[in-house]
């Protein structure tokens, strides 16, 4: 298990169903660790060094990017609360007797988020485990008296024997900005993603599924609702090298696929809500 070293701030929740599939999630970000299907195969990447300093964030799993995406706008790096403890929201279904298992998570703003991000929210992210498949559900409640603005991803990173050798299906032929290259666009031509180096692609208006290859056979299915957009993000082996808490011939053993929502912020008004979710299912 990749989650033997991980900081003591975490709080780690354990999900087990009926089938044999198994997760763990940390209160720390209520970020998804690990995920493993029945048969014992690990779907998610977390490095096997983590930041021990609380505060940092964990490198793998799945990231809760709220209430902005990447560095695109004046707050921190990703937002705010993935470095934050989050609450047991409600009964935890797991064990031996759950077709589908679940856990609830929820934060709410406070001071501390309100002293860079002036305004009231409640989040609830709800993981579900079933039989060769999971799912992050993300709830974003504006509880305050104006409406906000917020961008936000799920940035899942994926477990590959090898990216090389991996390649992304079903994109079509849509819309892309290539950060690594001074952000040029582009449409994608319609074949098969291949990384070979460094990729930081951000697919507008995407297709809402899409299939993980490995070794040119079925490997994994995404699906994602409410997310517009979908970020496709691997370091390659220079970046990777000077990351600080992965060790930098990881590069191979991991793809980032994730839900997005960035072109087009979302206008939340005041006690509505906006609702994001993504589904992997296991694949050959």
């Amino acid at each position: 298990m990749p989650t033997a070293k991980l900081p003591d701030v975490a709080g780690l929740l354990q999900l087990h169903n009926a089938h044999g599939d198994s997760a763990v999630i940390s209160l720390y970000g209520a970020q998804l660790l690990s995920w493993q299907s029945a048969d014992g195969r690990e779907h998610l990447y977390c490095t096997p060094e983590p930041s021990l300093k609380a505060g940092a964030s964990i490198r793998g799993g799945v990231p809760v990017c709220f209430p902005q995406f990447s560095g695109r706008g004046a707050l921190p790096k990703h937002g705010l609360v993935r470095n934050l403890v989050w609450q047991i929201d409600g009964e935890v279904l797991s064990g031996a007797g759950q077709d589908v298992a679940c856990a609830r998570l929820s934060l709410s703003d406070s001071d501390a988020t309100r002293a860079l991000w002036p305004h009231s929210f409640a989040l609830q992210l709800q993981i579900e485990l079933g039989a060769g498949w999971v799912s992050i559900a993300f709830n974003v409640t504006n509880t305050g008296a104006g409406a906000f603005d917020f961008t936000t991803a799920l940035h899942t990173y994926l477990a590959t024997p090898d990216v090389r050798n991996a390649g992304v299906t079903q994109l079509g032929k849509v819309r892309f900005t290539d950060t690594t290259a001074g952000n040029d666009e582009a449409i994608h031509d319609g074949s098969v993603l291949r990384i070979a180096d460094e990729t930081d692609n951000i697919y507008w208006a995407a297709p809402a599924a899409l299939a993980l290859q490995q070794d040119g056979k079925p490997f994994l299915q995404l699906e994602q609702q409410g997310f517009a957009d979908s970020v496709i993000w691997n370091p390659g082996p220079a970046k990777a090298a000077q990351l600080g808490d992965m060790p930098a011939k990881d590069w191979t053993r991991m793809l980032c696929i994730e839900a997005a929502q960035i072109e087009h912020p979302v206008r939340l008004s005041p006690q509505a809500t906006w609702r994001g979710l993504q589904r992997l299912t296991r694949a050959g």
